[in-house]
C-alpha cells in the first residue's frame, strides 16, 4: 500500500507509533480522562505498560483491549459474541454494522473478535469527532482511519474516491476494517443502510458494476443490540431540538457529551453478532434480472435484512412495542416486573432532559421517540423474518 497516498487519513505506521505515544503520555487531558474511568492502574503504570509498543495492532492488544474491558465490565451487565462460524480465522473482513454508541460499537466488537481468535478491525471515524489534533492521534494510534465529512463541491468527490481507495487497498492486505451502515447513528433505530455508502465502498476497486465491486472487500453484515442506550435520552432531546429549531447543529460540547455518556452510562446486556457474508447473501439473486442501477438498493436491503434477523431482543424493546402500538401483543415476551422496571427507566430518562433557554421539553414528543428507539428493533425483526 501507498502510505503516503493515504496519509491523512490512515492509521499510524510502525515508525510513527513510538513518537504518538510520547505525546499522548504528555497529554494532561487525555490522563485526566484515563484517570476517571479508575482501572487500578496509573498513567505512569499505563506509560511503563505501554513501552515497546511498535505498531497500532500492538497498542490495541495492549491498552486498548485493557481499557474497552473495563467499560464492558463496569457498564454492562453481560456481553456476547455469535457468528464466528463466518469468520476464518487469518482472513479480513469489512464488518459493516448499525450503529448504537459514537466509541462502543467498534471497540466491542474488536475485543469481542480478539478474544475468538479473529483479527481485529481498523475503525472509520467521522472527523466531525476529532475534537482536538491529540483526539485524531489517539484514533489513529488505535488504529483508526478517519472519514473527512463537511466538504464542498469537488472535494466530496474526492474524498470519497480516496477513502474507498484506501479501504479497497486495505483489504487486498487482508486487513480487517469496520464502518457503519451510515452516516452518524440511527436515532430511532431504524438501522437502514445507506446506498450511498456502498456506492462510495465501490468506488475504488477499479471494477464495473456495483455487485463485483464490493465483493473485494468481503463485507460481513454486523449486528449490535444493546439493551439500554446510554445515549437514548440525548438522542430525543437532539430530535426534539431539530424539530423546533430549523437550523440546529450539534456544538461540539454536545458531541462531547454524547461520547462521555455512551462510554460511562449502563448499558445492561450487549449483544454482537456477525451475519454470513455478503458473497453468500447475493449468490441465490439472479441478477441480469435487476437494472444495475437498482442492484444497489437491493443490496442495501439485503445487508439490512441480515442484521435485522441478528438483533438480540430484551424485555423493554417488547414494552416499548406494547405501548407504542397501544397493544399487548407481547405479554409473554416480559413479565410485569420487567415491565415496571422499564417503565421506571424511561422515566428516569426524561427527567434528564433539559433544553436550552426558552424551549420547554415535550415529553410526550420525547417519550414516543425514545419508545421507537427501543421498538423498532422488534418491527425490523419482525419483518425480516417475514420476508
Amino acid at each position: 500500500m501507498d502510505y503516503d497516498k493515504y496519509r491523512d487519513i490512515r492509521p499510524l505506521t510502525p515508525e510513527e507509533v513510538p513518537g504518538a505515544i510520547e505525546m499522548l503520555l504528555g497529554n494532561a487531558t487525555l490522563q485526566a480522562t484515563f484517570e476517571v474511568l479508575k482501572t487500578g492502574k496509573s498513567w505512569a503504570d499505563l506509560g511503563k505498560f505501554l513501552e515497546g509498543t511498535d505498531s497500532t495492532d500492538e497498542f490495541k492488544r495492549r491498552a486498548g483491549y485493557m481499557l474497552v474491558k473495563h467499560v464492558m465490565d463496569s457498564t454492562c451487565s453481560a456481553v456476547s459474541f455469535l457468528g464466528e462460524e463466518h469468520l476464518a480465522a487469518e482472513a479480513g473482513y469489512t464488518y459493516i454494522s448499525n450503529h448504537r454508541d459514537i466509541i462502543l460499537d467498534s471497540a466491542f466488537l474488536n475485543v469481542l473478535l480478539l478474544e475468538v481468535g479473529r483479527r481485529m478491525p481498523q475503525v472509520a471515524i467521522g472527523d466531525n469527532l476529532m475534537l482536538y489534533p491529540w483526539v485524531e492521534t489517539l484514533a489513529k494510534l488505535n488504529s483508526s482511519f478517519i472519514v473527512r465529512r463537511g466538504l464542498q463541491g469537488r472535494d466530496i468527490l474526492l474524498a470519497a474516491k480516496q477513502l474507498s481507495e484506501y479501504m479497497h487497498d486495505a483489504a487486498a492486505e487482508g486487513i480487517s476494517m469496520w464502518i457503519a451502515q451510515r452516516e452518524g447513528r440511527s436515532k430511532d433505530s431504524t438501522d437502514r443502510t445507506q446506498p450511498a455508502l456502498l456506492k462510495m465502498l465501490a468506488m475504488g476497486s477499479g471494477r464495473k458494476g456495483i455487485v463485483e465491486s464490493l465483493l473485494p472487500l468481503n463485507i460481513v453484515p454486523t449486528c449490535c443490540s444493546y439493551e439500554y442506550d446510554p445515549c437514548d435520552w440525548l438522542k430525543a432531546r437532539e430530535m426534539q431540538l431539530k424539530r423546533d429549531q430549523t437550523d440546529y447543529r450539534k456544538t461540539k460540547a454536545e458531541d462531547g457529551l454524547n461520547m462521555h455518556t455512551g462510554v460511562f452510562g449502563y448499558k445492561g446486556r450487549v449483544h454482537m453478532q456477525a451475519g454470513r457474508p455478503l458473497a453468500d447473501l447475493v449468490e441465490p439473486i439472479e441478477w441480469d434480472e435487476i437494472k444495475e442501477t437498482d442492484r444497489v438498493e437491493v443490496l442495501a436491503r439485503l445487508i439490512d435484512k441480515e442484521i435485522h434477523l441478528n438483533y438480540r431482543l430484551y424485555p423493554g424493546n417488547y414494552v416499548a412495542c406494547d405501548w407504542l402500538n397501544g397493544e399487548s401483543r407481547y405479554l409473554d415476551r416480559y413479565t410485569e416486573a420487567e415491565k415496571q422496571t422499564f417503565e421506571t427507566y424511561i422515566a428516569e430518562r426524561l427527567a434528564l432532559v433539559k433544553m436550552p433557554e426558552g424551549i420547554e421539553p415535550d415529553i410526550d414528543f420525547l417519550r414516543r421517540r425514545m419508545l421507537e428507539m427501543y421498538a423498532n428493533p422488534v418491527i425490523n425483526a419482525e419483518r425480516a423474518s417475514s420476508e
